[in-house]
């Protein structure tokens, strides 16, 4: 069947495995800010290569995800050899390490330099005479955080001047602690960024905190072929019956299907979904996703797999087989046991990161970033973002209507209308996965 076929597909081309809203994610600074003379790479020519190895053969730590056999992207710097000649510096400090890896024999650590004001570290990687090609593709990286415990990893995309620009901003989850791929989604648009033109890309940590330390491992800069149009998914957490009675009807008028995070032992329960509703919603075209009530990290292993088993197996016997593929991480918040899990029990996980993802294969499904939809101005300009670069936005929600950390009908409405003018599709994790509308 064509469906198994894409799907396949999906899982094979993801390769490499590596919720606050958008509003709070901007253009990262300029070079100014208190930093030091840029240091210049001495050859600043850009390469670009098909992967070669299997990512993670030398890195015992790297989370190998689905299927490392095949992996579609191409690497665009894979900091091996002699990463001065490649990468320059404008605040902070780089220093190379052969100790821990995502892939090959070595990766970059970004520190601030000591007693700053404003913690940052910035390097760039400059592309002449060949600029490198992004009008059909997305950039994706693998990190490790090793201090603090939470941190936003960001990215400029020259494309060719800083008048004209691309910034992303990835949220990295409290207890994640281990090497993790993600894709660079698109936050802000600066000018018209010409992206088959892209002369410079930044990588930049902070500024944080005064006083507030950090260091942090980067590897494996990658591209992904992207779709010709963008997509969005909407998401609604644990089931409450605000989700039949008030999202699914709207929904449903624009003829769109949607997504919930189904806790098993709170259906039927007070102010939730019921059996009869979900089986209506699933008929319409809606996945019912994997979901659950306990903070996954603080659990050991035995306690995470039991928890993920029974909520996709509860799907399964209950039909929904196709949401059973996909889970949504408790708290938006992982750690490198809980990702372990979702890569071997499920297809896709979700979780908040404020940015949208590479809408046709994202290179790591099992950590696919949402946003908060109850940020109204931050989801639309998610959406308008996600429009212009052709990537994916997945709007999350918990009730929808009155009372406590409720998303007001209206406010609700307005995200749907605004989606409504925009060239996008709407789709399901399933979709997603199967390959349709691509």
């Amino acid at each position: 069947m064509q469906n198994q076929t894409t799907r396949r597909m999906f899982l094979a081309a993801v390769g490499a495995t590596g919720a606050v809203s958008l509003a709070g994610c901007s253009s990262i600074p300029g070079n100014g800010g208190g930093g030091s003379e840029p240091k210049q790479p001495s050859n600043t020519t850009g390469s670009e290569k098909p992967s070669t190895t299997e990512p993670g053969a030398t890195a015992p730590q790297q989370r190998r995800g689905k299927d490392t056999s095949s992996n579609r992207g191409s690497v665009v710097d894979d900091f091996e050899g002699d990463v001065d000649s490649r990468w320059g510096i404008n605040n902070g400090k780089y220093k190379v390490t052969k100790k821990d890896a995502f892939q090959g024999s070595q990766s970059l650590v970004l520190e601030p330099k000591k007693n700053a004001k404003k913690p940052v570290a910035k390097i760039f990687k400059s592309f002449y005479p060949k600029a490198l090609d992004l009008s059909k593709h997305d950039l994706s990286l693998a990190v490790k955080v090793n201090k603090p415990k939470d941190i936003k990893v960001s990215a400029e995309v020259i494309a060719p001047a800083e008048s004209s620009m691309l910034t992303a901003t990835r949220y990295i989850p409290l207890e994640l602690d281990g090497w993790v791929r993600f894709d660079l989604g698109y936050t802000a648009i600066t000018g018209n960024p010409t992206m088959d033109k892209v002369s410079q890309v930044n990588l930049q940590i902070g500024p944080l905190s005064k006083g507030q330390d950090f260091q942090i491992l980067i590897d494996d800069l990658r591209k992904y072929p992207k779709p010709k149009k963008g997509k969005v998914m909407f998401q609604f957490d644990d089931g409450h019956i605000t989700t039949y009675k008030k999202a699914y009807p709207i929904l449903k008028k624009k003829g769109w299907p949607g997504s919930v995070g189904i806790i098993p032992d709170a259906i039927n329960g007070d102010k939730r979904m019921t059996d009869q509703m979900m089986q209506e919603m699933g008929k319409s075209g809606w996945d019912m996703m994997a979901h659950a009530s306990e903070l996954l990290p603080k659990l050991p292993e035995s306690k995470q797999r039991q928890i993920l088993q029974q909520a996709n197996q509860y799907l399964n016997l209950k039909g929904f087989k196709k949401g059973a593929r996909h889970f949504v991480a408790p708290y938006n918040r992982v750690n490198q046991t809980t990702l372990d899990l979702i890569d071997e029990l499920f297809e896709t996980g979700y979780l908040f990161g404020a940015c949208p993802n590479n809408a046709q294969h994202p290179s790591n499904p099992s950590f696919i970033s949402r946003v908060e939809g109850p940020s109204v101005r931050g989801a639309r300009r998610a959406i308008n973002v996600a429009e212009k670069t052709n990537q994916l936005v997945v709007i999350a929600y918990h009730a929808i209507g009155n009372g406590n950390n409720a998303t007001s009908e209206k406010a609700f409405k307005r995200i749907v209308n605004h989606v409504e003018k925009k060239n996008v599709d709407v789709i399901t994790p399933s979709q997603l996965v199967d390959g349709k509308n691509w």
